[in-house]
């Protein structure tokens, strides 16, 4: 799993990208970081035959292969745990950041690995139907961002809606942000997300007591 960085600080961003991207495609979301943080952006382990790459490849019948789902979750909990053990140990804010599949990836690992990350942000994200989806643990504690387009044709609002209302239940900090335009960050939610970021440094949460 290819890895970018820029900067150094106390807090890391680990940036995904979408289906067809690469690392470079989220290269545009480290604007909101500001001094202080370090950015980290991956590549998705599996290339497409027209170029880019995936977290997972969809089935014949568009449901996403479990175990390419499984593997690139392990690889990237694998990531994130080497870069908190090697780089960024002791970040005093460790945020996941993704993008349609990419925001995808960062809900499961919020959902599997919750004590890895302190926030989340999932921009035109689901979450896919795969056992990893069904984890549920307590959430107290984290912020989370999620920014859907009402008219997304790729990634319906209902799903955007439905991945807000998952983490608002498991007690998460929850911002959720709709706004007119499609399968791309409109303006709202850029505006949004640069307010969601500067927030963190004045919200702490209960990681905060054990740091």
């Amino acid at each position: 799993m290819t890895g970018l960085h820029e900067g150094r600080g106390a807090s890391l961003a680990v940036l995904l990208h979408g289906w067809g991207g690469d690392e470079t495609s989220m290269a545009v979301f480290e604007t909101a970081f500001g001094p202080g943080w370090r950015t980290v952006r991956l590549r998705a382990p599996y290339p497409l035959p027209g170029g880019g790459y995936a977290w997972w490849i969809p089935q014949a019948d568009g449901r996403p292969d479990p175990r390419m789902v499984q593997e690139s979750l392990r690889v990237l909990r694998g990531r994130m745990e080497e870069l908190l053990h090697r780089e960024a140990r002791g970040a005093s804010h460790r945020v996941v950041v993704g993008f349609s599949q990419g925001g995808a990836m960062a809900a499961l690992l919020a959902l599997q690995a919750p004590d890895l990350v302190t926030g989340l942000a999932v921009f035109s994200g689901f979450l896919p139907d795969v056992p990893e989806a069904g984890a549920a643990p307590s959430l107290v504690g984290k912020a989370v961002f999620i920014a859907h387009g009402r008219a997304d044709p790729l990634v319906p609002i209902a799903q955007g809606r439905a991945l807000c209302a998952r983490f608002q239940a498991l007690g998460a900090r929850t911002t959720c942000v709709e706004y007119p335009g499609g399968h791309k960050a409109g303006a709202e939610a850029w505006r949004a997300f640069r307010e969601w970021v500067r927030g963190l440094k004045e919200f702490e949460g209960p990681d905060a007591a054990s740091r």
